[in-house]
């Protein structure tokens, strides 16, 4: 139903232009060019009036396919015919009202266009860009001796078009003529909506798409190894583990991914959740590391995992403070390891002139430091 009165609209717009623009000049014996120059200054906004009429034609098929990128455009396509309307011609006919009730009806039935595609985002955002631009060009050399200093060349015509879409307003070519300045001002208001909501869009959904992408890819894995934490060691251990091609999930608090290689498979969450821990594939990981820089919270992501069913991953945690190994061995992880006990041991060898082989390494990691 949005579909088709978004369909009767613009065709609305265009035959009511088409048909009260028509008596100044026939076209058909004058030609083209000629008809569009009687048009007089004030009625040169009927052009941009006319193409967005013809773009809500084109989106209304992407509607009726429920793509929300149509839905989007539409939407302030039709806010900006009511405000050309309203604050350019300063006047409100049938058609004025039929789109500020369409603009009403789009926003009460958002929920009938939930898709998004990257073919119909992207499609969709060409099509707008290429209109706006066309129409900038083509209208700049339309009133090209309207511009200080003339715009006289479809070089010129694409710049002075960028820079107003952009809205960066460089001051080189000014508009001198109250037609070149309204002009101006509907590029401009067209390319702050059409032109920007377009491009944020389309990198949104890329965004987006990276991120189901990597989230398809974890949903694969089995048998990975899963680090949980932003600390130094942890960084540097899903590193170590990706170089010698094993798969590795890191999970990171939010805001703590730059710790990570841009190449690192990351799931942004609070770890002391299930939701995150399951959207890492838990429950088909070998081993899970807990390298938080605080044991309460290595703590309570044991006492999370214990929670999970059909988890058969081994467990890793590590201790900050001594003091706490028996509270956190009372969790029953697999593996218990304490930098600072292994580095305490480690400087007393040394500083006693011990020698300290691979066996005795050996011995200090497995006997004493990881707790089976």
């Amino acid at each position: 139903m949005m579909s088709l009165l978004l369909i009767l609209n613009g065709v609305f717009i265009i035959y009511s232009i088409l048909l009260s623009r028509g008596i100044y000049l026939d076209w058909e014996i004058h030609g083209f060019s000629a008809w569009l120059k009687s048009l007089g200054v004030l009625k040169l906004l009927d052009i941009p009036k006319v193409m967005l009429g013809c773009a809500l034609i084109f989106l209304s098929i992407f509607m009726y396919l429920g793509a929300r990128i149509a839905w989007c455009v539409s939407l302030i396509l039709l806010a900006t015919i009511v405000f050309l309307d309203v604050a350019v011609y300063q006047q409100m006919d049938f058609q004025s009202y039929f789109s500020f009730i369409l603009v009403i009806g789009l926003l009460m039935s958002w929920r009938a266009f939930p898709h998004h595609s990257l073919t119909s985002a992207g499609f969709v955002a060409f099509i707008c860009i290429l209109s706006l631009l066309l129409f900038s060009m083509l209208g700049s050399l339309y009133i090209g001796e309207e511009f200080k200093p003339h715009i006289t060349t479809l070089m010129d015509a694409f710049y002075f078009s960028i820079v107003c879409m952009t809205t960066l307003g460089f001051g080189d070519i000014v508009p001198i003529s109250t037609n070149a300045r309204i002009f101006t001002l509907t590029v401009v208001i067209l390319g702050i909506t059409v032109f920007t909501t377009s491009i944020v869009y389309v990198m949104g959904f890329l965004a987006r798409g990276t991120r189901d992408i990597v989230k398809k890819r974890i949903a694969k894995m089995h048998n990975h190894f899963i680090i949980i934490g932003s600390s130094a060691l942890a960084s540097q251990l899903e590193k170590g583990l990706r170089e010698q091609g094993k798969p590795v999930i890191a999970i990171c608090a939010d805001k703590s991914k730059a710790s990570y290689d841009a190449q690192a498979n990351i799931i942004e969450g609070d770890p002391t959740t299930l939701k995150t821990l399951v959207s890492a594939n838990i429950a088909k990981a070998s081993w899970v590391v807990t390298l938080s820089e605080s044991d309460a919270e290595n703590t309570f992501i044991l006492l999370t995992i214990q929670e999970c069913s059909n988890v058969d991953a081994k467990l890793i945690t590590i201790i900050n403070q001594d003091e706490n190994r028996d509270k956190i061995s009372r969790l029953r992880p697999d593996m218990l390891f304490s930098l600072a006990s292994l580095g305490k041991e480690i400087m007393i060898k040394v500083l006693c002139g011990e020698s300290i082989s691979s066996s005795d390494m050996t011995d200090l990691l497995l006997n004493k430091y990881l707790k089976s």
